[in-house]
């Protein structure tokens, strides 16, 4: 694992594999306590990183599985207290709660959640996991790091900026090899655009993510692939809508977002269509068209 310094107090640490559901990216910040931000090296790697630096409390950016899984390990084998975001720390408190937050209970298929992704990632629940305050990360770096409120890939997404030496953790921005990821009936392209436009108004000279290593050369034109990504994959789908596949499941049968629907294995397919299709809804969304009134 590296660990680079982006601010006085503040580490960047890069987990071993990159672009990888099991680990992720994440910060540390060490002052009158000890805080981590993400970071997911494996699970007993991360137990023995927060023992090890002595980390008193461990704060989840955003409730999606790859960033909150092995968070219970974290509760109930170390004295590190794990807390998420305010306004998504209720999402996985109960798959119950877990379910409705994501649409799966809707879409009927919580159960593959429960049978696939849940024993892959090592996710369970924490009943009663504390909140935490944007601006606790603020007040615990003395003001090293400002945080940028960037919605559209969860509610409570958001960036670390540190100014004094211009380094962005965009956490789950999109920087990675599939860019900018919105499978969620709670996503929303006009957040995730205007996140980025505002990531990319910061005079940025160093660009650090959750699942992408270092970016030190055009930080500007990695921060505008994720743009492009979207304002690509819209083209795409209005293509389909006006060519004449005028629902969601016609047009998540393109595959414009997932090229194979089995990567996870067959039983994991309802999974992956459902992501593809919430993603077409929010395109669909964003150009003011509504698939169940076609025409």
């Amino acid at each position: 694992m590296k660990r680079i310094t982006i601010a006085e107090g503040v580490e960047y640490l890069e987990a071993p594999q990159q672009e990888s559901w099991l680990m992720n990216n994440g910060l540390l910040i060490t002052g009158e306590e000890i805080i981590m931000i993400d970071g997911r090296f494996g699970d007993d790697e991360t137990l023995a990183f927060i023992r090890e630096n002595e980390v008193s409390r461990y704060f989840i950016s955003h409730f999606h599985i790859d960033h909150v899984s092995g968070a219970w390990r974290i509760d109930g084998e170390t004295n590190c207290r794990p807390a998420l975001n305010k306004v998504e720390h209720k999402f996985i408190q109960s798959g119950e709660a877990l379910s409705q937050a994501t649409g799966y209970q809707q879409a009927g298929i919580y159960h593959l959640v429960e049978g696939i992704l849940a024993p892959r990632m090592g996710f369970r629940c924490i009943a009663g996991i504390a909140p935490y305050e944007l601006d606790e990360i603020e007040a615990a770096s003395k003001g090293q790091l400002r945080v940028i409120q960037a919605p559209g890939h969860s509610p409570g997404h958001f960036c670390l900026y540190a100014p004094l030496s211009g380094a962005l953790f965009a956490c789950d921005l999109g920087l990675d090899r599939f860019g900018p990821w919105y499978g969620f009936p709670h996503c929303n392209l006009e957040q995730y655009l205007s996140s980025i436009k505002t990531a990319g108004e910061l005079k940025v000279r160093q660009l650090f993510s959750s699942h992408s290593p270092m970016i030190s050369e055009d930080v500007e034109g990695a921060i505008s692939r994720c743009k492009s990504i979207i304002e690509k994959r819209h083209s795409m789908v209005l293509s389909k809508w006006y060519k004449g596949k005028r629902t969601v499941e016609e047009i998540a049968g393109e595959n414009i977002f997932y090229q194979k629907t089995d990567g996870f294995g067959k039983r994991a397919v309802p999974l992956v269509s459902f992501w593809q299709e919430s993603m077409v809804r929010c395109h669909l969304e964003y150009a003011g068209l509504d698939p169940e009134k076609p025409f």
